[in-house]
């Protein structure tokens, strides 16, 4: 039912676009740098300026390998900085380069994204140092080393601003989604409470029965006092241990099942004219093990709520639920998401993969082209 690819495909198109993109633009300061040099007359040893910010640029670059850490590579960076101002003092070449200048910015600033508070204030420090002795220590521009190095300190304190501004908004989002997630499992565990709560209290009823009609047999009547007060004390200690998960909170129902997907349908679309339900007959009766249904319908119930929030002008919503040998497929399609857009990484989806990764199944969410965004989760139910 769900494309699984579209999303991966667009955000393998958006990291080609911003290599392209920075790529250019040192290829343009790059350029500038050959100007700089040729006005200079300080041919070939001049060409050592070019150079150098060619090789600062492919170190930079290296950062966007899978499984490589920014922050190595702006270690690398800034020491081959460094080295190139030490030769320039000895030799006289190279100058400040402006490509190795946009370079040094780019990796600070990715490299302070995801830094903790120890490394940020030793990238912050070497890329002052690296950034703003370039022009200060090597040779003359054009009698200008005043100025360039006024301009590379404030490029330095643009770059470290940028820098923190995207790792406060990173940690920010990630508290925020760390709290859906624990939200998420709080809620799973009150559901699964409810449930087990009940099928324990039936196990305990049941041996209080048979312990008035059962034979008198001493050996039996042991068994079943055995069952009864087990299942008490895991009552009483599930009930202990959810009381402090709810802060105090009374005792709720169980929570809502497949059967209730119809109703929900119907609710989001009273007139019937766009939501389509999609269901294996005799869905709402399936016997599932605890929270699997519940968390069936908590995925449909949140993807029609991101339709709603997301996608109000669409005209065509397929509601699916599937019942296999071996696993609950629930998922919605929809169309309105906009060309190229969708629907933001909210922090309820991200909840529900949480949700639905502690029962050992799949979320996926994303667009299928044409304007289409669909969510699917896949739950293992076992044989039944």
């Amino acid at each position: 039912m769900i494309g699984g690819t579209g999303g991966a495909e667009r955000l393998r198109a958006l990291r080609w676009a911003g290599l392209a993109v920075e790529i250019v633009g040192y290829l343009v300061w790059i350029g500038v740098d050959i100007l700089f040099v040729a006005a200079g007359r300080s041919l070939p040893w001049g060409a050592a300026t070019a150079f150098c910010g060619v090789c600062i640029a492919v170190i930079v670059l290296w950062r966007r390998r899978p499984g490589v850490d920014a922050r190595h590579v702006a270690a690398v960076a800034y020491a081959a900085s460094a080295a190139a101002t030490l030769t320039g003092l000895v030799l006289g070449q190279p100058a400040m380069s402006f490509g190795e200048q946009l370079a040094l910015a780019v990796v600070t600033v990715a490299a302070l994204r995801h830094a903790d508070d120890r490394t940020t204030l030793l990238l912050c420090a070497g890329a002052g140092v690296v950034i703003a002795a370039s022009p200060y220590l090597r040779v003359e521009i054009g009698s200008t080393t005043t100025a360039f190095t006024i301009l590379s300190a404030l490029g330095w304190g643009g770059t470290v601003a940028i820098g923190l501004l995207l790792r406060e908004a990173g940690s920010r989002r990630a508290s925020l989604l760390e709290r859906a997630r624990a939200d998420e499992r709080l809620e799973l565990a009150r559901e699964l409470h409810d449930v087990v709560a009940h099928q324990v209290t039936g196990i305990v009823v049941a041996a209080q029965a048979a312990r008035v009609v059962a034979p008198a047999d001493p050996d039996v009547a042991k068994a079943l006092a055995a069952i009864e007060t087990a299942g008490a004390d895991a009552l009483a200690a599930m009930r202990a241990m959810v009381g402090v998960l709810r802060g105090g909170e009374a005792g709720r129902a169980p929570g809502a099942e497949l059967g209730a997907i119809p109703e929900m349908v119907a609710r989001f679309d009273p007139d019937g004219t766009r939501a389509r339900l999609i269901a294996d007959a005799g869905f709402e009766h399936a016997v599932l093990p605890a929270g699997v249904a519940a968390t069936g319908y908590r995925v449909v119930q949140e993807a029609l709520t991101n339709v709603r929030r997301h996608a109000p002008g669409a005209t065509r919503v397929e509601v699916e639920v599937r019942l296999r040998s071996d696993e609950l497929v629930v998922g919605v399609r929809n169309d309105g998401a906009g060309a190229g857009a969708g629907h933001p990484a909210g922090f309820g989806l991200a909840g529900m993969a949480e949700r639905v990764g502690a029962l050992d199944g799949t979320l996926h969410a994303g667009p299928a082209g044409n304007g289409v965004w669909t969510v699917t989760a896949r739950l293992p139910v076992g044989g039944r």
